[in-house]
């Protein structure tokens, strides 16, 4: 009798041990917060959207994705210094400099498939997708400028260039292999997994992988040009071009510089596009208008029934659920005439390729960790032992119910960027630019030195826009940061000091930090 009851004392302290593992586990809660951080960057109430952001560093698990929201807070907020600093942590530690020469360290897209098995991918340390480092690279070139330094900024412009390149080299194929890999383990799996996920492909379609980013190209080109070094520049329009043909500023800069060195290859292309070779000249005098759209798209947990050895299990998989962004309809006027501003990036679409790539290696992972759960409830009937049978029953209704899909992402990024490139007259402007669907406008004063290529920076984050300004040649006024009215609608508009306004006052979080 004694050893009888030992026999029945092992499996379930066992059990028991197992159970709390994965309770532990399961209190994982990647995105708590995150709806509360938007809301409150939306009010123009920046400090909890920090303090989230921070506060996630002590986390072991999600490290990383903390320092990028951290420094997209800081950049919201006009402190440039502290959201360099941030993206710096991270942007270092996946460009290994060593004498061999920079090497890219980005996590694979099929690596650790056995990692996690018994709990799920919440509990795997975040790594930054290529789409999320490449954007940080974008906007610690704008944070250079915003400090004055636009020959650093042009430091980080020819790493973006490296680290694209690289990336497209390595993670291509590595995207093809994992899904091969799944195919060849768990093809009925993947099939049934892919068929939940055909409402992506609308925003699947606006692009063909994850990590190329027209619009950090096209930034890339223009620092670069700035640095007199055309032939690059040149390449880097070519490239943004590519990815954003029908953007007509990326275009006719592409044409512009291709002129210069490759006049047989321009002719044609010019003559397909209808542009005259006279009016590719770029005014003395200019601004670039980026301006980014609300905030990007998050991940949802579905449940989707797979079939696992002889059993059919509900297992639950990260998804994208919200239909394409459809971007506002953006007028510039910078004294001479509105124009019209066009896309030149959309994030909601790298994300959700970005998931996309990455559902082969998950589904095989969830697959694993069925099976696992599946042949120990197996062995526990060919024991015959009802401790056993207790035991493994409530491990598996434990992992059941606190096995979660992994939803993290960096989602204070916006929906997509659009931009405009124009000539405007040297003193002190003032630059409105319109939502033509709605009527709403916005005034952000600007001043322009002869000469000059003034960078102008919108976040309209809804309820409120940031808006900063910097040379991108190094000449002109000192950066400035401001916190204005917004121009898209269904957003509550911000409780900012003075109450709503169109034109740009003073921010409301100091002055840029340097």
């Amino acid at each position: 009798m004694i050893h009888t009851g030992n026999r029945g004392a092992g499996p379930l302290r066992s059990c028991a041990c197992l159970c709390l593992a994965l309770a532990l586990a399961g209190c994982v809660s990647p995105n708590v917060g995150v709806d509360k951080a938007v809301s409150s960057l939306r009010a123009g109430d920046d400090p909890p959207a920090l303090e989230w952001a921070e506060k996630r560093k002590r986390s072991f698990y999600s490290q990383a994705l903390a320092c990028v929201d951290a420094g997209r807070v800081r950049m919201l907020s006009g402190d440039f210094l502290g959201s360099s600093t941030n993206f710096a942590a991270v942007i270092d530690t996946i460009i290994d400099t060593s004498e061999a020469g920079p090497v890219i360290k980005l996590g694979g897209v099929g690596a650790s498939v056995m990692a996690a098995t018994i709990t799920d991918d919440r509990t795997r340390a975040y790594e930054v997708p290529a789409y999320e480092f490449v954007q940080a690279l974008q906007y610690q070139m704008l944070n250079h400028l915003f400090l004055g330094r636009p020959d650093s900024a042009a430091v980080e412009a020819r790493r973006a260039i490296f680290a694209q390149d690289k990336i497209a080299e390595k993670y291509g194929k590595e995207v093809q292999d994992a899904r091969v890999l799944a195919e060849s383990q768990n093809g009925a799996q993947l099939g049934k997994v892919d068929e939940q996920m055909q409402g992506m492909a609308p925003v699947l379609e606006m692009t063909r992988s994850s990590f190329e980013n027209g619009l950090v190209w096209y930034l890339s080109g223009m620092l670069l040009e700035e640095q007199e070094d055309i032939a690059n520049a040149a390449l880097a329009f070519r490239k943004a071009w590519e990815l954003t043909p029908g953007n007509p500023y990326v275009q006719r800069d592409f044409l512009r510089l291709l002129r210069t060195q490759d006049l047989e290859a321009f002719k044609p292309l010019a003559a397909q596009a209808g542009v005259a070779p006279q009016s590719l000249v770029r005014p003395r005098t200019e601004v670039v208008v980026i301006l980014e759209e609300s905030f990007v798209s998050q991940r949802k947990s579905v449940k989707i029934p797979l079939p696992v050895g002889v059993a059919v299990l509900s297992v639950d998989f990260p998804t994208y659920q919200d239909a394409p962004y459809a971007p506002m309809a953006l007028e510039v006027d910078t004294g001479r005439g509105g124009e019209a501003g066009a896309v030149a990036l959309s994030l909601q679409a790298l994300a959700y390729r970005d998931l996309k790539e990455k559902i082969p290696g998950i589904v095989v992972r969830n697959v694993t960790r069925a099976l696992t759960r599946v042949a120990a409830q197996e062995v526990a009937r060919a024991q015959d032992s009802d401790a056993l049978k207790l035991a493994v029953l409530a491990t598996t209704a434990v992992a059941t119910a606190i096995n979660r899909a992994d939803t993290r992402a960096w989602y204070t990024l916006p929906m997509v960027s659009q931009v405009y490139r124009g000539g405007i007259a040297p003193g002190a402007q003032k630059l409105t630019l319109r939502n033509r669907a709605t009527g709403g406008s916005l005034t952000i004063p600007v001043t322009v030195a002869e000469g000059e290529t003034r960078i102008v920076w919108v976040a309209d984050l809804g309820g409120n826009a940031r808006v900063a300004t910097a040379s991108l040649n190094g000449k002109g006024a000192p950066a400035t940061f401001h916190v204005c009215g917004s121009l898209l609608s269904g957003f509550p508009a911000a409780a900012l000091p003075g109450g709503p306004r169109t034109a740009c006052g003073a921010s409301v979080h100091g002055s840029v930090t340097n």
